[in-house]
């Protein structure tokens, strides 16, 4: 007797953190099968590109039993082997890796840049090697309703996603961490958009018309992005706000608490301190990684000692090395000068953080703001949302994370820690919409 696999995918195209219903039917009873999902396409909002090129092949793979009537629901389907664990039916999404990695040059222009807004995941059923069934899915960070405008001024690059429609709607100003660049945050602006705000990607070094490193960063950047979003009839005037992730995080919350027009403040695993910048060997610079108008903002200052014992620890590969760097120069260095006056905000903040968190203490960092918020009797909502085993990557639900081993303790806690993130992320975004301030 032979089978008549089929493959059912719903929606037929999704959203990139939208979930996805899979269901095999036509199996044998009992027939033992494996899922496989490759993609050669599939922009990863957690790999870097400079180690990952966009054309490389990613592959997850799942294992199952079908049930007496010869169907498989991955919705409650146990895997006996695969790149995931528990019961899940999005596991095959963020437990992909990289097959095979061709790696690319890396565009320094803007306009060299794409957009990334879809990708295709091919899922195809095996039995004992040998392919029986196969479906395509496309998965898109935006739709064709989305337009997008590069901005290319004095001291501002960016990238805007907007509504067809033209009709005004809250501003969010998307900053990703230490790499700087426009890809990462204008995925998180494209689902903005998706989800009914117009998005802003600021690039703020890294690419040509911005700072070469991550130093001495002139936080005009952000000025001149609000002021480019108030000019806008897709704006409402009042209602921008700002979303930044690590070092993008540090930089939002400095941001806000200087420019008033920022009415609200996502941080995804951010500093509450101004460290000092890096070169572009990544070197300390010798300054601070922030400026506004022509000054220095004060910073905490990396230490020889502390560097070389630092050092010491990735060679003996200590998974911890770097975030216990920044907790010992948070002990030893001028916290009260580097402080970012968080008080000074004129919005509600969402702070999100991790207490397994590889490449920072966030945690601390979180727990530190909302002390200052108390003291200060801070009028606006704020709220500190901590996972325990997500690590430093929160970001989209759903996306793989490259190396696997790099972040997480395991990758299904990671898996649920992001979905989890992201709804309070719209959550709290949705919440700001109906928020009239004054």
């Amino acid at each position: 007797m032979k089978n008549n696999c089929k493959i059912s995918i719903l929606p037929e195209v999704s959203r990139t953190d939208e979930p996805v219903n899979i269901k095999l039917s036509g199996l044998l009873k009992n027939e033992k099968v494996t899922i496989r999902a490759l993609s050669n396409d599939y922009y990863c909002i957690n790999a870097s590109i400079f180690d990952v090129g966009d054309k490389s092949i990613w592959e997850s793979y799942a294992t199952f039993v079908a049930d007496e009537n010869g169907n498989i629901d991955l919705e409650n389907a146990q895997p006996i082997e695969g790149t995931y664990e528990n019961i899940n039916n999005m596991g095959l999404f963020y437990s992909m890796s990289v097959k095979k990695n061709i790696k690319a040059n890396v565009p320094t222009k803007l306009s060299d840049i794409g957009e990334n807004r879809s990708y295709t995941i091919t899922f195809q059923v095996e039995n004992n090697g040998v392919v029986i069934a196969s479906k395509e899915h496309k998965r898109i960070y935006c739709d064709s309703n989305i337009r997008s405008v590069d901005i290319i001024e004095n001291n501002l690059l960016a990238r805007y996603f907007t509504t067809k429609d033209n009709t005004p709607k809250p501003a969010v100003i998307i900053l990703s961490g230490s790499d700087g660049r426009i890809e990462k945050a204008q995925a998180i602006a494209e689902l903005f958009a998706m989800h009914g705000y117009s998005a802003l990607a600021l690039s703020y070094f890294a690419l040509e018309g911005t700072n070469v490193s991550l130093s001495c960063i002139n936080l005009e950047c952000v000025e001149n992005a609000i002021n480019w979003l108030k000019k806008q009839d897709t704006v409402i005037k009042n209602k921008i706000g700002i979303y930044g992730r690590s070092k993008g995080g540090e930089m939002a919350l400095l941001a806000a608490s200087m420019f008033k027009d920022i009415s609200c403040v996502i941080a995804n695993t951010p500093s509450c301190y101004i460290y000092e910048g890096l070169k572009t060997n990544k070197f300390p610079s010798k300054h601070s990684s922030w400026m506004y108008k022509g000054n220095e903002i004060p910073y905490i200052k990396f230490t020889f000692s502390i560097l070389l014992k630092t050092l010491i620890k990735m060679m003996l590969r200590d998974k911890e090395g770097i975030a216990w760097m920044y907790s010992k120069l948070i002990d030893k260095g001028n916290i009260n000068e580097a402080t970012i006056p968080v008080e000074k905000i004129h919005g509600p903040i969402l702070m999100v953080s991790s207490s397994k968190d590889k490449i920072w203490p966030s945690k601390i960092h979180c727990k530190t703001i909302v002390k200052l918020l108390k003291k200060s009797n801070f009028k606006y909502e704020y709220k500190h949302i901590s996972y325990e085993k997500s690590g430093h990557m929160l970001t989209i639900p759903y996306q793989s994370i490259y190396p696997s081993n790099k972040y997480p303790d395991d990758i299904d806690s990671y898996g649920e820690a992001n979905v989890n993130c992201w709804n309070e992320t719209i959550s709290f975004l949705d919440k700001w919409l109906q928020l009239n301030l004054k």
